[in-house]
């Protein structure tokens, strides 16, 4: 007989995620928690391929840490791994340098990236590196990074949606995109019943985003079609 498949059948929320075991509760906000301080989130990468019984999986991790400047500037280091066909591991780190407006836009950065074969001794061959400044980007560029630290930085209200240009990757321009607020939703994760409030980036040449984030400000869940990048305190040790 086969094996029964269930469409999953609407759009990933918090709420679905939670129905479908990729998360059973996110970590607390610490009480001194401060969007413009310094402070780490890690993400578990979490992809769903359609169905609510099988093909569901972690394929990685996401950290960045955010250093407070002492002007107008900030420091993001990212550090991302995700697994490819094969067991080969894609590998980036990154250092941003990010003005502290509204949507963290670009000053600096550099971006490493290589590849970790199957048993886990890098590929020296396909190694690379990035850098860039803002001069390049045309003044109002933020990276898709950036964007994990700016929304919690945002007010809860619905003021005009934000417009800039996005460096997906730090690579690859993707102009015309748009940033709104979306309101507060009921959901349930696990056992638990929490206010979520949400933003949502649309724009040309990239899926539909929400940034979902707790009452503390603090960014929970990022959802982009069938990926999610999910808060977790013990996300690098989870992905392996």
């Amino acid at each position: 007989m086969a094996k029964k498949r269930t469409i999953v059948g609407s759009p990933l929320t918090p709420s679905v995620l939670s129905e479908l075991d990729a998360v059973d509760r996110f970590p607390s906000t610490p009480g001194d928690f401060d969007p413009a301080g310094n402070w780490v989130n890690a993400y578990r990468i979490w992809t769903c391929h359609g169905y609510r019984e099988s093909g569901n999986e972690n394929v990685g991790f996401l950290r960045i840490e955010r250093t407070a400047g002492s002007g107008r500037q900030s420091g993001l280091t990212i550090h991302q791994e995700v697994v490819q066909t094969d067991g080969i591991v894609s590998v980036i780190d990154g250092r941003i340098r990010c003005r502290n407006d509204r949507l963290a836009s670009l000053v600096q950065w550099s971006l490493s990236s290589r590849f970790k074969g199957s048993e886990g001794r890098d590929l020296a061959e396909l190694a690379s590196r990035r850098e860039g400044a803002a001069e390049e980007t045309g003044g109002r560029t933020t990276g898709d990074w950036c964007l994990f630290e700016a929304v919690q930085r945002l007010a809860f209200d619905r003021q005009e949606a934000l417009s800039f240009d996005l460096l997906e990757g730090l690579s690859l321009s993707k102009p015309g995109q748009r940033l709104s607020y979306r309101g507060v939703s009921p959901m349930k994760v696990g056992d638990e019943k929490m206010s979520l409030h949400c933003f949502a980036q649309l724009g040309r040449g990239l899926l539909p985003c929400e940034y979902w984030l707790d009452v503390h400000h603090r960014l929970l869940a990022v959802i982009s079609m069938n990926k999610a990048y999910i808060l977790d305190d013990q996300a690098e040790k989870a992905s392996r």
